[in-house]
């Protein structure tokens, strides 16, 4: 079933009057919030967005009107429909064959040719190529390198030779033993 035009148009219309109503009523709601806002003290920003867009519908709103009542006042003018006699061809005609196009083949560029000057040109900035890239990785490996952080063994102090005060007041038993000893000794031996 197929759907005429001027129906498709009308249905559209309706659809389209709808949809800017239904916007004008939420901006009369933005209205009234905005006015019980203003009342109580705030910025006057959903009063005054909310007149700009009821305006805004009801002028469009106006023009759709004016718009349809014009297209209402027109007659619509039909065109009486001939028929027109389809001339049949009792044999079918074979399709006729579409010339093809073919490209020419283009010549093979020097550089793909080995030993010709215009590949030895382009070995050589290869060459150059692969030298200037050897040299930037040297240089951020450099650069790393002194960017790199100082190792922990590094960084801590070596360890010193041992202060000989640092055993001082640590007595270990066999120390006490032996001083024990000697005092021992020389009481016997009376001196």
């Amino acid at each position: 079933m197929a759907v005429l035009p001027a129906a498709r148009r009308a249905r559209a219309r309706r659809r389209f009057r709808l949809g800017v109503t239904a916007f004008a009523l939420a901006a009369l709601g933005a209205v009234v919030v905005g006015t019980v806002q203003v009342v109580g003290g705030a910025a006057p920003v959903l009063l005054v967005g909310g007149i700009l867009g009821v305006t805004a519908s009801a002028v469009v709103l106006r023009r759709v009107s004016v718009i349809a009542a014009r297209g209402a006042a027109r007659p619509v003018e039909v065109a009486p429909t001939r028929t027109v006699a389809v001339e049949v061809q009792d044999v079918p005609l074979a399709p006729t064959p579409r010339p093809t196009w073919t490209p020419r083949e283009l010549p093979r560029p020097l550089v793909a040719s080995a030993g010709s000057r215009a590949a030895a040109v382009v070995d050589e900035q290869l060459a150059r190529e692969a030298l200037r890239a050897a040299a930037r990785e040297e240089a951020a490996r450099e650069l790393a390198a002194e960017q790199a952080p100082t190792p922990i063994e590094a960084a801590r102090p070596a360890a010193a030779a041992p202060s000989p005060y640092a055993a001082m007041g640590y007595v270990d038993d066999t120390e006490i033993e032996d001083h024990v000893r000697r005092l021992l000794q020389r009481r016997a031996s009376g001196q």
